[in-house]
């Protein structure tokens, strides 16, 4: 290691890291995304479950209606799987309910201990998308139990500093980004 690379790793601890912020694009195009898995794929999967409960309270058979509940409980989990992974594609609160809700949910299903330090007046739709998954998507990467507080300021440009306290690890890890936003 040279000496410049060896100066700036001992400061690495203390130097906030910078977040990639998501393209304009990329919000409306992970909803859409999330939207096509939950109401194409998802639904018409929902679907075939209550096809299958049909089936089996018409058949006779005890070793037919056993592997139909099966299939039905399988089924059932390759459900809960697509929505997981739609929510990690884009949380579907965020258009809806908003920024905090959004948020409080993705942390709470990572169980995460998350505080939330956001502008009194909203932010407009392209800002609180793209934030919303800037923060998430970050949020995703930190394990369990980790103690999370998230800072938003501005309108037009966004800055956003995320502070992470591990369980079990010395000092605070802190993550900024800005956004432009229109």
């Amino acid at each position: 290691m040279t000496g410049i690379a060896r100066w700036l790793s001992a400061w690495d601890e203390w130097l906030p890291r910078l977040l990639r912020a998501p393209a304009r694009g990329a919000a409306e195009h992970r909803r859409g995304l999330e939207q096509a898995l939950h109401d194409d794929v998802a639904i018409g999967m929902a679907a075939l479950t209550l096809k299958l409960d049909l089936i089996a309270t018409s058949t006779v058979d005890p070793a037919t209606g056993a592997e139909i509940d099966a299939t039905r409980v399988a089924l059932c989990r390759i459900i809960d799987d697509l929505r997981k992974v739609g929510t990690s594609i884009y949380p579907p609160v965020l258009v809806s309910a908003g920024l905090k809700p959004a948020l409080g949910s993705v942390a709470e299903s990572l169980d995460l201990r998350l505080r939330l330090d956001l502008p009194a007046r909203d932010l407009g739709e392209d800002a609180k998308s793209r934030t919303g998954l800037l923060v998430a998507d970050h949020l995703h990467t930190l394990c369990p139990g980790t103690f999370v507080t998230v800072r938003v300021r501005g309108r037009r440009f966004v800055r956003v500093r995320i502070t992470a306290e591990r369980p079990g690890e010395p000092g605070r890890h802190t993550h900024r980004a800005v956004l432009r936003c229109e």
